[in-house]
């Protein structure tokens, strides 16, 4: 006869049961990855966030002025600086760009820029740009000694909030009436911005 088995003294372990993940650390790395995200996107300028479409379309174009802060972009016969207004271009075409130095898009986008401004002094076009989000100025001067570019450079923060901007690079077309007539999301190529002209003019 076989022997009973030998039961073991006291409670039998139960087995051990894999650890849990925190819910702190779950929900710290899914911040982590949409973080890495979003700057990446930011980075890359041109990324639509879901903003609401801009409702400065059709409309007069909001006040643009301000003192050139990038030396010899706009100056006077004796060199001297020349504030700017948007008021004073009336029945002129303006391209307003909102860009930045660390924006990977407006790098890739400036020389559409250089060439449209090339092309703008036989076509009665004019560019502006808005500093968005960039407080170094020195930066600002030689990304335009190194890329070209002598259209004035302002700072003015009511700017973007006035065109509601999202992201950038962002452009803005103003008619010789002072009526905003395109609005570029991302980085445009002056063919566009020539063809847009075009087809208003014929």
């Amino acid at each position: 006869m076989t022997a009973p088995m030998e039961q073991p003294d006291g409670p039998i372990p139960e087995a051990e049961e894999p650890a849990a993940t925190s819910p702190i650390r779950l929900a710290a790395a899914v911040i982590a990855v949409v973080v890495v995200g979003l700057i990446g996107l930011l980075a890359l300028g041109g990324s639509d966030l879901g903003a609401e479409p801009n409702n400065t379309l059709g409309k007069r174009v909001p006040l643009v002025q301000g003192m050139p802060i990038v030396p010899g972009s706009s100056v006077n016969d004796v060199g001297e600086p020349i504030a700017y207004s948007i008021d004073a271009k009336a029945g002129e075409w303006t391209l307003i760009n909102f860009f930045a130095t660390w924006c990977v898009g407006c790098i890739v986008e400036h020389p559409e820029l250089v060439e449209l401004e090339a092309w703008g002094a036989a076509n009665n076009l004019g560019i502006v740009a808005v500093v968005f989000d960039d407080p170094d100025t020195e930066a600002i001067t030689e990304f335009f000694a190194e890329r070209g570019g002598s259209w004035p450079v302002l700072r003015s923060p009511r700017s973007a909030i006035d065109f509601q901007i999202a992201q950038i690079p962002e452009s803005f077309l103003v008619a010789p009436s002072g009526l905003v007539v395109e609005h570029y999301i991302g980085g445009l190529t002056a063919s566009e911005v020539q063809d847009t002209i075009q087809e208003l003019t014929s």
